[in-house]
């Protein structure tokens, strides 16, 4: 009497083609997903100095227009004991200097009262651009539509347009 073998019996395991499927699916994600890290990383970065780029411009945005209101003279002078100033803003009492350090890419309003001198970090831009982000071009020594004008232009990224702020001075009569 022969003995027979159950057909149709579930056997345990994979078979050599499904091993080799999963092989070349997981060989696949292997070389995909550092590619995918490393391009999140990158974006993250990018993302977060755009942030802070458009934290310092809104920052600048909430003293400038205040300062220039009441500046009594407007130069590119050394003031504060700051060489090299975006701009400095001259009124009776005080002196407001806004001031941008390329190695750190630190915007700064200082103001120096009575011998005191208060800095005020406004934020950071990205340090590795070669112009700095914020520049006086209207205002001081250069030519303004008005003489009562003084605009800064902000270039947070060089792929967008730059912001540009635009404060008039009170007149000398008020």
């Amino acid at each position: 009497m022969t003995t027979r073998q159950p057909t149709g019996r579930s056997e345990s395991g994979f078979t050599l083609t499904e091993l080799l499927v999963t092989i070349v699916i997981v060989g696949i994600i292997a070389t995909l997903l550092p590619k995918a890290i490393i391009l999140g990383l990158r974006f993250t970065a990018g993302t977060q100095q755009r942030v802070a780029a458009t934290s310092a411009t809104g920052a600048l945005n909430r003293y400038f227009y205040g300062d220039v209101q009441s500046a009594d003279a407007v130069t590119t002078a050394p003031g504060c004991g700051i060489a090299g100033p975006i701009v400095h803003l001259s009124r009776a009492g005080d002196d407001v200097v806004y001031t941008y350090d390329p190695p750190t890419g630190a915007l700064d309003r200082v103001t120096c009262a009575d011998g005191r001198v208060v800095s005020t970090l406004l934020g950071r831009f990205d340090s590795a651009t070669a112009t700095p982000p914020v520049t006086l071009t209207c205002g001081a020594e250069t030519s303004c539509t008005s003489p009562m004008e003084v605009t800064l232009t902000v270039r947070s990224d060089p792929a967008t347009p730059p912001t540009t702020l635009t404060a008039v001075r009170r007149s000398s009569a008020s």
